[in-house]
């Protein structure tokens, strides 16, 4: 999804800057905001993501930890897959992590460049006296 995030709004980039009959369509502006706002957030969601698995990861330790009878034999035999699940669930909480730190890093310098480059735009439209106070407006 990140990756289709990413060459939706490249080339929205592009069109834009391309096209120098009509660089301040309205439409096209909102266009802009909303492909970074759209891409920001889901960014953002996918980096929330890499930190809570270990999170959900620890809280099924927990869980299952808590679930612990110690008081008779048979309890503590029992507590043998109790601390398997524990184990379990901080194993998997780590693997997801890994797994999507190991994926930010290939798509994060694309990402992060196409931040920086809606922001140029942002900036440059914003100067010429374009926000999305005009969208606002319009509705």
């Amino acid at each position: 999804m990140l990756h289709q995030n990413r060459q939706a709004v490249d080339n929205e980039i592009y069109d834009w800057e391309a096209s120098s009959d009509d660089l301040y369509n309205v439409d096209r502006v909102d266009k802009i905001f909303d492909s970074y706002r759209k891409i920001n957030s889901n960014y953002t969601l996918f980096i929330t993501l890499i930190s809570i698995f270990p999170l959900l990861g620890m809280l099924g330790t927990v869980i299952a930890l808590l679930g612990l009878d110690m008081s008779t034999a048979d309890a503590i035999s029992s507590a043998k897959n109790n601390f398997f699940g524990a184990l379990t669930s901080t194993a998997w909480g780590i693997i997801f992590a890994v797994t999507f730190k190991i994926i930010n890093a290939r798509f994060f310098a694309d990402v992060e460049d196409l931040i920086q480059r809606h922001l140029s735009l942002i900036k440059k439209l914003r100067k010429s006296g374009i926000d999305e106070s005009q969208k606002q407006s319009r509705l």
